[in-house]
């Protein structure tokens, strides 16, 4: 007689993926709080931070750019696969945003693991430039984010979807709308819109556990 093993359900897996995308997060951002740079500082003042703290920076990077970018991506699969179940294709474009904003989280992971180690204060210019690419993709994965959180959410007004309750329809609102702000800030390196990123990453953190939590609760 053989015996078979079965693996985690895949919706215990998407709702395990929106925990893990919030807890990276933070612990990437416990990391190295106020030793990375910021959208602003000079080339030299870039390569500094990198320079200075590589451990620190690094773990960052691993933490935000790539663990939370796999969340993130096992939670947008979830939502296109809730989409072909059910045939809904605008949350299949939403669930395709998710899927686009992780992929993109790991192309800023990508850049950060050239720019932390070849930190030079020889050369700040190229260390700049990266940090700057990183910046501008991030922006793009916001725009990303926010068309996730938006359609989605459109989705779950009509009285024949039963994916999102009200307050998570409120808070994905929200995020919509600031994240869009924020990441026009960071696509632009625009500094006065930058700091909305204080109020739309918690918003995202935890849309992102919740959407994962539905989505784990949905046949």
């Amino acid at each position: 007689m053989t015996t078979t093993v079965k693996g985690p359900a895949p919706g215990s897996t998407v709702r395990t993926a929106g925990y893990v995308h919030a807890a990276a997060w933070i612990l990437g951002l416990a990391a190295a709080w106020g030793a990375t740079p910021e959208v602003g500082d000079t080339p030299a003042g870039i390569t500094a931070a990198y320079a200075d703290r590589p451990v620190q920076a690094m773990a960052q990077a691993l933490l935000v750019h790539g663990v939370a970018a796999v969340g993130l991506l096992v939670v947008g699969s979830g939502l296109v696969g809730w989409a072909r179940r059910t045939g809904n294709t605008v949350a299949g474009w939403a669930g395709w945003a998710g899927r686009a904003a992780g992929a993109l989280a790991g192309a800023q992971l990508v850049l950060e693991l050239i720019a932390i180690p070849g930190a030079d204060a020889a050369s700040p210019g190229r260390t700049g430039a990266l940090f700057e690419a990183v910046q501008r993709t991030d922006g793009v994965k916001m725009l990303a984010l926010a068309t996730l959180a938006a359609a989605t959410c459109a989705v779950s007004r009509h009285k024949h979807s039963t994916l999102l309750r009200r307050r998570e329809i409120v808070i994905g609102w929200a995020l919509a709308v600031t994240i869009t702000v924020s990441g026009i800030g960071y696509l632009l390196l625009y500094t006065v819109l930058t700091p909305v990123a204080f109020i739309s990453l918690p918003l995202l953190l935890i849309w992102i556990a919740a959407l994962g939590a539905v989505l784990g609760r949905r046949p």
